[in-house]
């Protein structure tokens, strides 16, 4: 049986997604499609705009067989910690041949020198990393540029730091050998391209959700009615809706309570304390922290971790993913299942409240969905313990 993994977001599901879907069926020959879907929390460091159960089954309506959680721990991680934390998950559910991921164009054939320079540090490289970050570089992009240095080909730090590039040569460093990879070239907007196209990326989808321009954006999906029903309930959160929290978290806790935060280092506290004093919304209090050397999206992963006070000791005790929650399956994936509860050394999570729940990554999770809903803009649905009253989507 062939099996193919995709790790992904889905904030929100677009026509470049089922495009991505069934070119990773045709390319690995894959039997079934398993998606590691972002929870409540994504990369960015941002909560979704809409929940998981809604995304699972935007998946699962084009192209995916079976969708399981990555854990927050993992998914609002910077993009080492996101692709180890996803291909770790699908490799411990012991059924995953092949894993497949978009990339530009531009940086697929620089995949494999960059996985072997990034994977195999060389004292040049070494050096001309150490002295980007003597330069105030954010680590990222020093380290593409020491990667350039040693490689010596023109424009080869911005063609492997494009977003998808980025992420490809992470998932290249943390597969097993038993996985196979699948690139497949990414087509229509680029990650952050802004323009409603008929293959838009999810920013400018977003965009156009908030600023109202609903039907733009149903254009722009394969399954427009579940958007669509979202928008309606209000059931969605944005991006702005946890800031007052937020602040009031940075503006009662000490410098030394912050500094046990994941991702704060360098006196970092000092800049977020500072700032918190007269920020009004999480934009401008990001804006106010970064400098050359701390990325945006960094901070924004900071901010998602004070909210959910996610300390540096939570991190290094909590390196793989414990278990796999199931957010959605499609019936004829019954097989599927069966192997997986076979095959796996983590336990399968079909039914939340049957799990640990002392167990800390699944409480982070648990937490992470609460002050999802706790944002919602609809008031019905900002009530805690949705994990524990929504089951597995099934189609």
């Amino acid at each position: 049986m062939q099996i193919c993994g995709v790790i992904c977001e889905y904030n929100p599901f677009h026509r470049g997604h089922a495009l991505h879907l069934a070119r990773a069926r045709a390319l690995s020959g894959a039997d079934y499609v398993i998606c590691v879907m972002s929870g409540s929390v994504t990369q960015r460091g941002v909560f979704a705009r809409h929940d998981k159960w809604t995304r699972a089954r935007m998946a699962l309506e084009n192209g995916a067989d079976l969708v399981i959680e990555l854990p927050v721990r993992f998914s609002g991680a910077p993009a080492e910690e996101f692709a180890s934390g996803g291909v770790r998950l699908l490799s411990s559910i012991g059924v995953a041949t092949h894993l497949s991921f978009g990339c530009e164009a531009q940086a697929l054939p620089l995949l494999s020198a960059a996985k072997a320079l990034l994977s195999d540090e060389s004292p040049e490289f070494k050096e001309a990393l150490r002295r980007g970050l003597d330069q105030g570089f954010p680590y990222p992009r020093a380290r593409a540029l020491a990667a350039q240095q040693v490689f010596g080909e023109e424009n080869f730090s911005e063609r492997i730091s494009l977003p998808n590039a980025s992420l490809a040569i992470e998932y290249l460093r943390a597969l097993p050998q038993h996985i196979t990879p699948v690139p497949v070239v990414r087509e229509g907007s680029g990650y952050h391209d802004g323009n409603l196209t008929e293959l838009s990326s999810a920013t400018a989808i977003r965009a156009a959700l908030d600023r109202g321009d609903l039907p733009q954006a149903l254009a722009a999906v394969p399954s427009p009615q579940l958007l669509k029903q979202a928008q309606l309930r209000g059931d969605y959160h944005e991006e702005e809706a946890l800031t007052k929290v937020l602040l009031y978290r940075l503006r009662t806790m000490t410098a030394g309570e912050l500094a046990q935060i994941a991702g704060i280092e360098e006196g970092l506290e000092h800049r977020f304390l500072a700032a918190a004093k007269t920020a009004r919304t999480r934009d401008a209090l990001i804006l106010a922290v970064k400098s050359k050397r701390y990325t945006y999206a960094r901070l924004s992963r900071i901010c998602t971790n004070i909210l959910l006070n996610v300390t540096k000791d939570d991190a290094r005790a909590n390196p793989a993913p414990s278990y796999a929650r199931v957010l959605g399956f499609r019936r004829d994936a019954q097989p599927l299942l069966r192997a997986i509860k076979k095959n796996a050394s983590i336990p399968l999570v079909t039914k939340a409240a049957d799990y640990d729940r002392s167990d800390p990554l699944f409480a982070l999770d648990v937490r992470a969905q609460d002050l999802w809903s706790l944002g919602c803009a609809s008031a019905d649905l900002q009530s805690s313990g949705r994990d524990f009253t929504t089951g597995p989507v099934i189609l």
